[in-house]
């Protein structure tokens, strides 16, 4: 999967309240907020990225290791894959 292009879904929506990014399942109605590093990786995914281009932006942004940003970057991607919310081309 690391060099493989990810996005985000048409089947969902965001918004930015209050500095925070809510985003909604439109199939479904469900919806979620976003932790800090959570809204940095979706924002990151306006423009496709791959796995490598979305860890060195964080590295850039955050103090930590390359190690533990890369483990952050994998957990997340795989949540959001399983809710349906990204695309992996």
């Amino acid at each position: 999967m690391s060099s493989k292009q990810i996005s985000r879904s048409d089947s969902y929506v965001f918004n930015e309240i209050e500095g925070d990014i809510v985003m909604m399942d439109v199939s479904n109605g469900s919806y979620a907020t976003l932790n800090e590093t959570g809204k940095s990786i979706w924002l990151l995914l306006e423009n496709p990225k791959t796995i490598s281009e979305i860890t060195e932006a964080l590295l850039a942004e955050y103090e930590v290791s390359k190690e533990q940003c890369e483990k952050t970057v994998n957990e997340f991607l795989k949540k959001m894959a399983e809710a349906n919310a990204i695309v992996i081309k």
